[in-house]
């Protein structure tokens, strides 16, 4: 986050908006394909991008709103920002995703037999935060599973990210070819 002005000033507001949503798609890419495996690099890589595209898309979108806004509404051109993109944006998001995805997946987790399996799959043992510590990037999975469940919850993780990946990388595409810093073509026109 403090390399931003750096970057702003290197790249322009529109590359730096372009990255962001690239990390985006990148990140859900490495969910999509790296949960179903628990392929750990790739979802560690994905945990680790999510500061590139936060500092990327929304401090660089405040950023431009804050240049934009005249000085006497700057709160609320910010406050209508955090609105659109964190308010409404992740309730259609929501949505979107709950009714086809999330809604379907969430059944598995209300049923008594389920609940009943991850707690025979755990086992009377109680362990110390060191030992669950030392085993939280293991990928020994517990005597007791259900391999059809597992199997099946599994393969549905690339399903739920593919989808924002795709959905992100379409918004790329249209920001790409539809935004430009109108400020900054005056600015160079008149040199």
């Amino acid at each position: 986050m403090l390399l931003i002005p750096f970057f702003f000033r290197k790249l322009g507001l529109k590359m730096m908006i372009l990255v962001g949503m690239a990390s985006w798609v990148i990140r859900y890419v490495l969910f999509a394909y790296g949960a179903p495996s628990q392929v750990t690099w790739m979802i560690l890589l994905a945990v680790a991008l999510h500061g590139v595209c936060y500092d990327f898309f929304f401090v660089t979108g405040f950023m431009y709103t804050d240049q934009k806004a005249p000085q006497a509404i700057r709160g609320q051109a910010q406050g209508l920002l955090v609105f659109l993109t964190q308010g409404l944006g992740m309730f259609f998001g929501y949505r979107s995703m709950g009714s086809w995805h999330v809604g379907e997946l969430g059944k598995q987790v209300d049923s008594q037999a389920y609940v009943d399996s991850l707690i025979a799959a755990r086992g009377d043992t109680q362990v110390s935060f060191f030992e669950t510590f030392g085993k939280m990037f293991s990928r020994a999975l517990p005597d007791g599973i259900n391999q059809e469940l597992l199997s099946s919850t599994m393969a549905a993780w690339k399903n739920f990210w593919l989808f924002p990946a795709v959905m992100a990388a379409v918004i790329l595409v249209v920001f790409a070819l539809t935004f430009w810093d109108k400020a900054k073509d005056t600015s160079t026109a008149s040199h």
